[in-house]
């Protein structure tokens, strides 16, 4: 399938959902369940929290998909929720790590435990939450500036700005590397 016919089968979904179809619902869980939570991994780097996240998620979706008043944007609305659970676990985190004085004495040693993924990886480290989240919705899960846009609340504009300045410090990082 394409990707118009995707969205055109999500919508169809959505909409059989909204009347009351559960297998339609369940059709939806099973083709969105991975991308979401490949998508959660990618900012908590631990596969169990991604996962619980997700589930969280897919409560609220579930829970919302009947008040969703435009169908063709289920995509966008149901990353939306796993960003913002994503965002709301990693402030959490952080304000576990600061008020945890043995996990900053021990974080060198977490640090070097961590298995290597690579330049990608590290490039993406390296970049704010805001370039990183930006790259990843663009490039490994394929959406639009606009659909971006959609997601994180800002406009077309400042997506395609940190965008750029995404992109160029990832360059700058390679040349770093001279790769």
């Amino acid at each position: 399938m394409n990707i118009q016919s995707d969205k055109v089968l999500d919508e169809l979904l959505v909409l059989q959902a909204q009347n009351g179809d559960k297998k339609s619902l369940a059709i939806l869980v099973t083709r969105w369940h991975k991308k979401l939570v490949k998508y959660a991994y990618r900012y908590t780097n631990e596969m169990e929290v991604a996962k619980d996240l997700v589930q969280d998620s897919w409560q609220a979706i579930i829970k919302s998909v009947y008040n969703l008043q435009d169908p063709a944007k289920f995509r966008v609305w149901a990353f939306r929720i796993v960003h913002n659970k994503t965002v709301s676990w990693i402030r959490d985190k952080q304000k576990e790590i600061i008020s945890n004085e043995e996990y900053k004495q021990n974080k060198a040693l977490i640090e070097e435990e961590k298995p290597d993924f690579g330049p990608i990886r590290e490039a993406l480290n390296m970049l704010s939450g805001d370039h990183k989240t930006i790259l990843t919705l663009f490039y490994f899960n394929n959406y639009s500036v606009q659909e971006i846009a959609e997601i994180m609340q800002l406009s077309t504009g400042t997506i395609k700005s940190r965008l750029f300045y995404a992109r160029q410090k990832t360059k700058e990082y390679y040349q770093t590397l001279n790769i």
